[in-house]
């Protein structure tokens, strides 16, 4: 199986492993065990299992990049099913939920090996684990760099559809995302969210 399989395929696999992770951490949040174990499994039989086995034990070697795409739909679908379930069962807080998404993204910025000493390296390490479709997607573009900054656009949003499916709101959803990178950016840079698709990193000068 692993001749199949590059590089790409496990880098967007450990996407979905971080974010199964983050979900399982949310549900704890809820912490009212009977109900959330009865959302789970409804949100599970509806949207499909999670998967977190070895990537060559698991995928269709037939259908790769159908394979990590439905991985993806699926995890979206439940993570969006359970926040907004839970909020409105008032299991979880928007500011509750900030707080996990910040702590997620600080943890996230912990975990890597990979320097991040340029706004061009944290930008690279920030998509190594925010989920945004498969790379064919392009959804965000880098329109401006120079030596202490950069600035990117989100060209669509690839979250809405899942959220409008379960009845949630992307507003939500856009506000735990710039909790997380928050989280993410240490003080060596500055993150500027200029509208709902443009950023700008700038590394502080000393």
């Amino acid at each position: 199986m692993s001749a199949f399989l590059g590089p790409i395929h496990y880098w967007l696999y450990n996407k979905v492993l971080w974010h199964e992770a983050l979900l399982e951490d949310i549900y704890a949040e809820m912490k009212n065990t009977e109900a959330v174990a009865s959302l789970k499994n409804n949100l599970e039989v509806r949207y499909g299992l999670p998967e977190t086995s070895e990537l060559s034990d698991v995928i269709d070697a037939g259908n790769i990049h159908g394979w990590l795409q439905e991985k993806i739909h699926s995890l979206e679908y439940r993570m969006a099913g359970a926040i907004t379930e839970g909020l409105s069962k008032e299991w979880l807080s928007v500011e509750g939920l900030a707080m996990l998404y910040r702590s997620n993204g600080e943890k996230a910025a912990l975990s890597t090996s990979k320097p991040m000493t340029t706004p061009q390296e944290l930008f690279g390490v920030i998509y190594d684990y925010l989920l945004e479709g498969m790379p064919c997607d392009r959804v965000n573009q880098p329109i401006e760099s120079t030596e202490i900054s950069l600035t990117w656009i989100k060209r669509t949003c690839l979250h809405t559809e899942f959220w409008e499916a379960v009845g949630g709101d992307i507003a939500i959803y856009n506000h735990l995302r710039a909790a997380w990178l928050e989280g993410f950016v240490d003080e060596s840079f500055e993150l500027q969210m200029q509208d709902a698709s443009t950023y700008t990193l700038t590394r502080r000068v000393a």
